[in-house]
């Protein structure tokens, strides 16, 4: 299935860019955060199905993920009610797009007002004004990114009329991920963008950190945001793996979908993505075979896949967690090439390593899981430690313990995140 029509079917789209959760903290342009629970976000569709009739469940399960920014569409005709349930109860905050195939303006500044800013963490512009759904509409016939550019401008000078762009920044419209030339079509409308919006999505199934051309992270920076405005902040508003399985396409199994999205956050906050949003919170749809249906943390009966587990469990175990200075007292002394990691200090000041490897954990052509085997992971910890502690996101909360010998403790590490700590 073609991730195309899948993400047609958000034009309009919506959820998040400055840091208020409880308590308000405000991230202002153009750094990124160095909180990682701040940079994770998820596409919802409040109003639609199966979060309008199941939303006392998508509160729950979001309010345990640990998730607090949403990304969804502006309709006049939202439950407001609900946007600030979400907010007062959860913390959470909204990346809001906008569209002149649903709102006026005028209606989004109403929309704005009723809702109130202090729960809106950014304005994006149009979602994707280059597919077939939004060609198709009447108001597009003069070209389509005459109208995207021209709305962006109008919303742009509405919102700095009344917000400053550290207390409400725009983010750029999208394009498709697979159209990189129409990116020079929306180029006059970056004078009136704050931070770029991408949909950094791999293309073949591919692990989060490949190098491969429509896929990579790099690759969607250099042909995606500069050269729409080059060197600007960027958001990824926009990614995520699709559960449909059939040799040779671009969806892997929840296994595989496990393993990857935690990599991903933690690599694209590694590369200075101000925020990921993953496509979607809910499954769409029960169709097996319409790959429209699965892109969620959650099946469509609201049953969580092991990927909303790994995801919570991640957030949990970084919560308040900040990137670390130079010279973290927690570092990876092994030199494989496959390695990642992040060096972070939670809260109280204490030192937390992230550590991953970039393997490929599916076989896109078999349509099958990778079995990883487990190699040793060398830390060299400074100071005096007996232990360190590590968790597996992908298996549950439980911490472990090693024990360290020389200042240095080996730590087995396959295709899953392992996030480690000095023992308490």
């Amino acid at each position: 299935m073609s991730s195309l029509s899948r993400r047609a079917i958000l034009m309009g789209g919506a959820a998040s860019m400055m840091l208020r959760s409880r308590p308000l903290a405000a991230l202002p342009l153009p750094g990124p955060s160095d909180t990682f629970t701040d940079s994770v976000g998820v596409n919802v569709h409040i109003s639609s199905e199966p979060y309008a009739s199941h939303f006392d469940r998508f509160h729950e399960l979001l309010a345990a993920s640990g998730i607090r920014h949403l990304r969804d569409e502006l309709r006049p005709g939202n439950d407001l009610d609900r946007w600030r349930a979400l907010n007062e109860r959860s913390g959470v905050l909204f990346n809001v797009v906008v569209s002149p195939a649903t709102n006026t303006v005028l209606e989004m500044m109403t929309y704005l007002a009723a809702l109130g800013i202090e729960r809106v963490s950014a304005i994006e512009g149009q979602n994707e004004g280059n597919s077939d759904w939004f060609l198709s509409l009447p108001l597009a016939k003069p070209g389509w990114s005459n109208v995207v550019v021209n709305y962006q401008r109008e919303v742009h000078a509405a919102l700095r009329a009344r917000y400053a762009a550290a207390e409400l920044p725009l983010l750029s419209p999208s394009v498709i991920n697979w159209k990189p030339a129409d990116v020079a079509l929306l180029r006059p409308a970056a004078q009136f963008s704050d931070a770029v919006a991408i949909h950094s999505y791999v293309q073949k199934a591919q692990e989060p950190e490949t190098t491969n051309d429509y896929a990579a992270v790099s690759w969607y920076l250099h042909n995606m945001r500069d050269a729409f405005k080059p060197g600007a902040p960027a958001l990824a508003t926009e990614c995520g793996y699709c559960n449909v399985v059939k040799p040779g396409t671009s969806g892997v199994s929840e296994t595989a979908a496990a393993l990857y999205l935690p990599r991903l956050l933690l690599n694209n906050f590694r590369l200075g993505i101000l925020r990921t949003f993953l496509y979607e919170f809910f499954d769409g749809g029960t169709d097996p075979n319409d790959g429209e249906h699965h892109w969620g943390l959650v099946r469509n009966d609201g049953s969580p896949k092991p990927g909303y587990h790994a995801i919570r469990n991640l957030l949990s175990a970084l919560k308040g967690a900040r990137r670390a200075n130079n010279d973290p007292p927690l570092r990876v002394a092994s030199t494989a090439p496959d390695l990642r990691h992040i060096a972070f200090q939670d809260a109280q000041g204490q030192p937390l390593l992230a550590v991953w490897r970039a393997v490929r954990c599916w076989n896109v052509e078999k349509a099958e899981d990778i079995p990883v085997p487990t190699e040793p992971i060398d830390i060299a910890v400074d100071g005096p430690a007996a232990s360190l502690s590590f968790n597996r996101p992908n298996d549950d909360a439980e911490w472990r313990r090693v024990p360290v010998t020389d200042g240095h403790a080996t730590i087995p590490l396959d295709g899953r995140v392992a996030i480690i700590r000095r023992s308490s």
